[in-house]
């Protein structure tokens, strides 16, 4: 999808004229962090399946620097494929599904766009602005000569983790005004994003509307370790976004 010089690069799967499920990766990652959910049976069925090279990631690449971020301009350059999917959709139900750093710009974009999302699945990511803050080794990797010494793709990836709180903060006074369905789900013993951020999601998430999901004894690879469960929850947005636009 371009945007201006930028072209956005996505996988889709299902046929066009269903409702849409957008699946958006962490950091690092790319469209098939998420991709093996496209090959699903039962979401085909029900949906037209998209997973997204996140601006700056896979065949996404930025045009003057490497990696962008700021939430805002990364939903700028995601912004237009979104409307384009609705639009084919006949304006039917998108909700979008995000595993770690992807489950933070998730809302964001529902923020930013609350005309073009209809259902959240936040999978293992960061929305307490406090335990979305920069860690020691997200400091330690932006000195030199250490970053020398790591992998361009986790540069990348901590170059993006600077933006979490700035865009965690600016959602904090949101939350209570969304009336879109939500799934916050995250294992118990996630070893990258502290699992109190379930406490977060069940204290300050609307609970008419909000479905909290513990894990125990599960990590951060939710999306490849529960995939069944992923779906399941996929699906239940569906039919509840489906009865909210029915209802409008």
């Amino acid at each position: 999808m371009a945007v201006g010089n930028f072209n956005l690069q996505y996988a889709e799967a299902g046929e066009e004229g269903k409702p849409t499920i957008v699946f958006v990766h962490g950091t690092p990652g790319s469209w098939r962090s998420l991709g093996r959910l496209m090959t699903s049976t039962r979401l085909n069925q029900q949906a037209r399946l998209i997973s997204i090279d996140r601006p700056g990631w896979g065949g996404s690449p930025l045009l003057d620097k490497e990696t962008e971020g700021s939430f805002a301009a990364q939903v700028v350059l995601i912004e237009p494929l979104l409307r384009k999917l609705k639009a084919e959709s006949g304006a039917q139900p998108m909700i979008l599904v995000g595993h770690s750093y992807g489950a933070s710009i998730s809302p964001y974009i529902a923020y930013m766009h609350p005309e073009l999302v209809d259902g959240l699945l936040m999978a293992s990511g960061a929305i307490d602005p406090k335990l979305g803050k920069p860690r020691w080794y997200n400091r330690a990797a932006a000195v030199w000569p250490i970053s020398r010494m790591i992998n361009p793709r986790l540069i990348k990836a901590n170059v993006e983790i600077w933006g979490v709180y700035d865009a965690l903060k600016t959602l904090e006074p949101w939350w209570q005004t969304v009336s879109i369905p939500m799934v916050y789900m995250q294992g118990e013993e996630d070893e990258l994003v502290h699992p109190r951020n379930l406490d977060f999601a069940e204290n300050f998430l609307p609970k008419a509307n909000t479905k909290v999901v513990r894990i125990p004894a599960q990590g951060h690879l939710v999306h490849r370790q529960q995939q069944g469960l992923i779906t399941s929850l996929a699906l239940e947005l569906l039919v509840q976004s489906a009865e909210k636009v029915g209802a409008e």
